[in-house]
């Protein structure tokens, strides 16, 4: 019995030993990824287009990368420029050099009445300096992921200090029992299907945390990897961490050691900014419009939201300005749209829409294109060599809606089966 019951320890060690190290490296290595770990661009799945539509085949998809990339370059330089909450925001260097980028391409393709649209902006958010940190037992530590809520404002200059305690999700039952006056709530945000909808947003959570006395709320972002976003936290102050950053909170404060947040954030809100949206117009043979929209601004690098939009106008405008002008049957306008995120956006097209839209018959909004599949699978977000189905919406008459379904098929576009209301 004393010698089996040494092999079982012995294949128990051998077995945890394992799940440590990982299992071993496959011998072929990775043959889809590069060196840095992503996805190789030839390794997505290509599907030829049907004899018929061969003249589509000059839209070259690097090509579009290659635009992309110009853009996100745009938002690099800003980082570097030593912003901390960087990218392409309204009323910022990268949004001018953003609005500079559209208008130069569309000069370039000779485009008639390019122009820039200004427009008054409300305050924006500017981040001076920021510093989170965690102590437990005496020990003071830095987490990779921690960062500030976004609009955040600013703390006394020598930082503010809680107590950390995890609730959960941060639903009614986890605070049953519970006294977080003049804490920080440590809560965990789950994504749902899709990327706008989560559970912080969903559920009430930040607000249901002050209600309960919370003086800070502490945000952990996803169920996967160490990745975080800049959400918001209310009028009160707080942080967010990623997955494994804040699950090593979660079960330090679960062996009952008393962890410590402190946090410094300086601000400001800056007045009086502006930001333009640039038109372009392609004449065709008649005053009919056709009218193709991207926005501009972005948090970080916004590759996909909307860099890669911005990339594809372009895609369009360099394909149709190659048509003859006796071929286009419609006026195409190109937007470069002010702001989405930080900005009037659209609103102008709808406030303004029996004048501006007077000949429009059709309006096509480019958003979040081309996004690279993705498979949760355990802790880890893997990457996959597909494009992601998308959400779509249409209004219109049911001859669209052949058109728009008849494209999407015909072009290997995946589609939610439901239509956005």
């Amino acid at each position: 019995m004393t010698n089996l019951k040494s092999v079982v320890l012995l294949l128990l060690a051998a077995a945890q030993l394992g799940a440590q190290q990982g299992p071993p490296a496959n011998p072929l290595g990775q043959p889809l990824l590069d060196a840095s770990g992503n996805l190789r661009d030839d390794a997505f799945i290509h599907i030829p287009l049907r004899p018929e539509d061969s003249r589509f085949s000059v839209i070259d998809g690097s090509q579009l990368k290659d635009w992309l990339m110009e853009v996100d370059a745009i938002s690099l330089a800003d980082r570097d420029a030593g912003n901390l909450f960087w990218g392409r925001n309204v009323g910022t260097s990268g949004h001018e050099a953003t609005q500079a980028w559209v208008e130069d391409y569309f000069r370039s393709y000779n485009l008639e009445d390019v122009h820039r649209q200004p427009f008054d902006l409300s305050p924006q958010w500017k981040l001076s300096s920021w510093d989170v940190t965690f102590e437990v037992d005496g020990r003071t530590f830095t987490l990779e992921s921690a960062r500030p809520p976004q609009g955040a404002t600013s703390t006394p200059p020598g930082g503010v200090e809680f107590e950390l305690v995890w609730v959960g999700g941060g639903s009614e039952a986890d605070y049953l029992g519970r006294d977080v006056t003049g804490k920080a709530v440590l809560v965990q945000d789950v994504p749902r299907p899709g990327t706008l909808r989560h559970t912080l947003r969903d559920e009430d959570v930040v607000a249901r945390a002050y209600e309960k006395g919370a003086a800070a709320v502490g945000i952990v972002y996803g169920i996967s990897d160490n990745f975080a976003v800049w959400q918001r936290t209310g009028a009160g102050p707080g942080f967010n961490v990623g997955y494994a950053d804040g699950m090593r909170l979660r079960d330090i404060l679960g062996e009952g050691r008393q962890v410590t947040v402190g946090l410094n954030v300086q601000s400001e809100m800056i007045p009086d900014l502006t930001a333009s949206s640039v038109w372009g117009t392609l004449p065709g043979t008649s005053d009919e419009e056709i009218l193709v929209i991207a926005h501009m601004d972005g948090y970080f690098q916004s590759a996909l939201d909307n860099a890669s939009g911005l990339a594809v106008m372009i895609g369009l405008l360099d394909y149709f300005a190659q048509v003859p002008p006796a071929e286009r049957t419609r006026t195409i306008k190109f937007l470069g749209s002010v702001g989405h995120h930080g900005g009037p956006g659209t609103s102008w097209l709808h406030d303004n829409r029996e004048t501006a839209l007077s000949n429009t018959a059709f309006a096509i909004n480019l958003e979040h294109v081309a996004v690279t599949r993705t498979k949760y699978w355990g802790p880890t977000l893997r990457m996959m060599n597909a494009v992601s189905p998308m959400r779509w919406w249409l209004n219109g008459s049911p001859a669209a809606l052949n058109i728009v379904l008849d494209s999407f098929n015909r072009f290997n576009v995946g589609i939610t089966a439901d239509l956005e209301p």
